[in-house]
């Protein structure tokens, strides 16, 4: 069955995040996970804003239950007073890991479970003493792409009150699978290249359509009965088990029209494509590429639009790694076939050269350090060539460090 690969992953991702140990320069880190904070009971001295309210501005892609679904959604709320909590609802996976912060500070980490309220701001927590008098923006990020949250409401003082967040002017969309998602990495998703790319351009609204397993041919992967990113593209949960256990095969539509258009797509995929037992043909793949840049250029017919390469194994001969390029081709020909419209709006990304063996953990998936430099090269890429400036906000790898920081050794 083509879920069985699916169902694995998420089992495997769910072990890793409840029992891993997190190194840092070799070393166990002594606290893997600052920040977690403690269930409380609502009374009369809290005001409560349920999941639905306004002020309430959903990141990414949650469904109408607002549950959280694909690679690191969140949302944003602008509070006034000195506390806030948030409660969870029954489709929450127990443990599941989010990262929160205030404004631009350092991300801090907790695990959250089903049916219970959680105290982030206020007495007792990290965020015991606010940085500055006045109103907060406060963030939350899911990081497991293979669980996630429903929010049931958003709680502050009883005499303080949420506000709608600042939008940013732009917004980017990244679509891909597994190595877009972060699969491996330290923070699943808010360690992967899509999160730190996006956190450097910095002033950017970003959604990350990415999870282990997609491909991009529709109905050719895992035996033939398993729809590509052109679908889900459409549908706001994932393909994983999470998911059908929810809808089955008959997920909710998402409206990629009704929420603000993207001004630039980042498309990374290929690599469940072409392994085992999938093995779509070049050409099988090359239609599906033309079909989704044509799909998402009719909705959006003002974004840019970015396809990468996509990197193989890294194979020894003689005294060097010699890198190999999945569909190097057929993504090029993807190009060629865009570039004598009116009007550029499709560019490609090379991906070979930026990363070197070592960049690339046993599973093919890219180190943290494999990340950070993909993330990098983009973030030039975008600055040179679309003239976006870049104003990142707050720390790119949440306090890994990658260095020796001692002055005596």
């Amino acid at each position: 069955m083509w879920f069985a690969p699916l169902v694995l992953t998420t089992l495997l991702s769910w072990s890793l995040s409840v029992s891993a140990t997190i190194l840092q320069n070799g070393q166990p880190r002594d606290d893997p996970y600052p920040g977690q904070v403690s269930t409380i009971k609502l009374d009369n001295s809290w005001r409560s804003y349920d999941a639905d309210a306004p002020e309430i501005a959903y990141k990414g892609r949650w469904d109408s239950k607002h549950i959280s679904w694909w690679s690191a959604p969140g949302f944003k709320v602008k509070f006034s007073g000195s506390k806030l909590a948030i409660s969870f609802g029954e489709h929450t996976s127990e443990g599941t890991l989010v990262a929160y912060r205030i404004g631009a500070l350092d991300w801090l980490f907790s695990n959250v479970t089903a049916d219970a309220t959680y105290q982030f701001i206020g007495p007792g927590t990290e965020y015991e003493e606010l940085p500055t008098d006045g109103d907060h923006v406060f963030e939350l990020r899911v990081t497991n792409w293979g669980r996630g949250v429903q929010i049931a409401g958003v709680s502050v003082d009883v005499d303080d009150h949420l506000t709608q967040p600042p939008t940013y002017k732009k917004k980017v969309e990244i679509i891909g699978g597994s190595l877009t998602g972060g699969q491996y990495a330290t923070y699943e998703t808010l360690s992967s290249w899509a999160f730190v790319y996006a956190q450097g351009l910095g002033n950017v609204e970003f959604g990350i359509t990415a999870y282990p397993g997609a491909c991009l041919s529709d109905m050719q992967c895992y035996g033939g009965g398993v729809h590509g990113m052109i679908w889900y593209w459409h549908h706001a949960s994932d393909p994983g088990s999470r998911a059908r256990e929810m809808y089955d095969h008959d997920p909710e539509e998402w409206d990629v029209t009704a929420e603000q258009p993207a001004d630039l797509v980042i498309i990374q995929m290929g690599g469940n494509d072409h392994r085992s037992p999938n093995e779509i043909p070049g050409e099988n793949f090359y239609q599906g590429y033309i079909e989704l840049i044509e799909n998402i250029h009719h909705h959006w017919p003002d974004a840019s639009i970015v396809i990468m390469t996509q990197w193989g194994f890294w194979n020894l001969k003689g005294d060097e790694y010699v890198q190999s390029v999945i569909y190097e081709e057929e993504i090029q020909r993807v190009y060629e076939h865009f570039k004598d419209r009116k009007w550029r709006f499709v560019y490609l990304f090379h991906t070979d050269g930026i990363l070197s063996h070592n960049d690339i953990n046993p599973k093919n998936h890219p180190t943290d350090v494999g990340h950070i430099k993909i993330a990098s090269h983009m973030l030039q890429w975008t600055n040179l060539m679309l003239g976006w400036e870049l104003k990142p906000r707050g720390e790119m790898q949440h306090g890994t460090l990658y260095w020796n920081n001692m002055e005596n050794y």
